[in-house]
């Protein structure tokens, strides 16, 4: 399947970056410097490539509005990133490829607000975070692929949980983003 209407500027210097990259680890791995677990070695998305991420997080009242609701918003996302390349001061928006679903007790309209700004601190402890990935929800993946809209999903009543307590049910999506220095005279260095 061609995928290029899925490559901008960005991810089009991310990709020559890990192709440079693993290139440079396999000339070592001939020299006898490194080894093929170097080259397989775990991404640092999160450790260390980014100083600064944009996260984007889909919220919902059921599992199944969730698995909707977070495929439609992860296939705007390829356009979040295109609007963020043609910002002057952003160099790279680097979307990770999955996101990541959690599952959130609340018990108030501010705890409520709270998760749906990107908080976890209501996460259930007794459910896993999994990524997008791992679930291999039909209708996120349909919503995610065909770009439908489903509006139609039926919203049940709210889960109760203890008495006023709710279900809150996340997916969180990330963009690390690298900004190109500011240069001398502009917007920025004059405040209005």
């Amino acid at each position: 399947m061609c995928a290029t209407h899925n490559v901008s500027m960005s991810t089009k210097t991310v990709i020559l970056r890990e192709l440079q990259r693993g290139g440079d680890i396999v000339d070592k791995i001939f020299l006898k410097q490194n080894t093929w677990n170097d080259l397989f070695a775990r991404h640092s998305f999160f450790t260390r490539d980014y100083k600064y991420y944009l996260s984007i997080t889909a919220s919902s009242r059921t599992k199944e509005a969730e698995a909707v609701w977070s495929g439609l918003v992860e296939s705007k996302i390829r356009h979040l990133v295109g609007a963020l390349d043609r910002k002057s001061t952003i160099a790279v928006a680097h979307p990770f490829p999955k996101g990541f679903e959690r599952v959130h007790i609340v018990s108030s309209e501010e705890e409520a607000e709270a998760v749906k700004n990107g908080s976890t601190k209501y996460q259930d402890k007794g459910q896993k975070t999994e990524t997008t990935d791992e679930i291999n929800d039909a209708a996120h993946q349909a919503a995610a692929n065909s770009q439908i809209e489903k509006r139609d999903v039926a919203e049940t009543v709210e889960n109760k949980v203890n008495g006023e307590s709710r279900t809150i049910y996340t997916t969180t999506y990330y963009i690390g983003l690298e900004l190109k220095p500011l240069e001398p005279g502009t917007l920025a260095d004059n405040p209005v």
